[in-house]
């Protein structure tokens, strides 16, 4: 079900993530207080106008994720960062009933309309998308829209998972899938254990998760994981080296987040090369974990970008 919105609020700037974070350590679900059929997403809109990127502010965050350094262009993936305060505030709403910890951000959708240069002045806004039931709980969805001026130059939906056992009939949902990879351009990412950390410092995403293995444990996990993000952006900055005339013009690349990436790991980023019956540019990847004992290869994240 889609959103409507009923309460539209004008930011004076960007909140600050860390006082966010500590809001979020002590927020407590409403979930289990509801009746299922009043499990609704809050109608909230957030908008804040004459944001500047900056070249220096953005520079940690494109060394980290191996964008072009002399590129005056933005890295798609650092627009997503920028909006994350909104994606907290919005989720620390008193309506927004489902606990923040342990949400599973499963899939991730960027359209991208022209470059956008670092030194433009920007009007971001977020609200919630849509909201449905899942065989393993609940699906719900963040939308971001980056304008300049009446002109709309980026956008994003991110989906999350909120797991919860429920007795409901749903259909199962349609797996991503790929085409079958024909001498796909192979390359090799070595995953040092800082990386989640690292991240976490240019991107403001926190999750103890993606932080230490011992904080990984508390929350289920044997090792700690790297940001689906994080991964995503490494993806991006190499298919920009791959295929740049891709990204001059409009495009979408699509991601579906798969098995987790525990860190320090080894990791294959697989791309097929175009398909000469397309009608569009398009070009499938995915990252795979590295192959022992001739195992078959974990699938960590499936994903296409399409011209458009």
């Amino acid at each position: 079900m889609e959103n409507s919105y009923t309460d539209i609020t004008k930011l004076t700037s960007i909140p600050d993530i860390r006082m966010l974070l500590i809001k979020v350590a002590l927020k407590r679900s409403s979930y289990h207080a509801l009746e299922f059929s009043k499990v609704t997403l809050p109608s909230n809109k957030l908008y804040c106008d004459g944001l500047t990127i900056g070249a220096d502010v953005s520079k940690l965050f494109h060394q980290l994720v191996c964008w072009d350094p002399i590129s005056e262009f933005v890295h798609p993936c650092y627009l997503h960062s920028l909006a994350f305060p909104l994606h907290i505030k919005l989720l620390l709403l008193p309506e927004f009933v489902f606990p923040l910890l342990g949400l599973v951000h499963v899939s991730n959708q960027i359209r991208q309309l022209r470059p956008i240069k670092k030194t433009e002045r920007l009007i971001v806004s977020s609200c919630f998308g849509e909201l449905e039931l899942h065989p393993k709980g609940w699906l719900f969805s963040i939308k971001v829209e980056f304008h300049n001026g009446p002109e709309l130059v980026w956008q994003s939906t991110s989906t999350n998972l909120f797991r919860v056992k429920h007795d409901y009939d749903v259909s199962p949902i349609a797996e991503s899938t790929l085409p079958s990879f024909t001498h796909p351009l192979n390359t090799t990412w070595v995953l040092n254990s800082s990386l989640g950390r690292q991240y976490a410092t240019v991107s403001g995403d926190f999750n103890p998760i993606h932080l230490t293995k011992w904080l990984a444990k508390l929350f289920g996990f044997k090792q700690h994981i790297i940001h689906g993000m994080l991964t995503k952006s490494y993806c991006i900055s190499a298919l920009q080296k791959i295929t740049p005339s891709l990204f001059l013009n409009a495009f979408e690349v699509n991601t579906t987040f798969k098995q987790p990436v525990y860190l320090p790991n080894e990791v294959v980023l697989s791309v097929q090369p175009y398909a000469s019956d397309s009608f569009h540019d398009e070009r499938h990847f995915k990252v795979v974990g590295k192959q022992v004992n001739l195992q078959q290869q974990p699938l960590h994240i499936i994903g296409s970008i399409i011209s458009i």
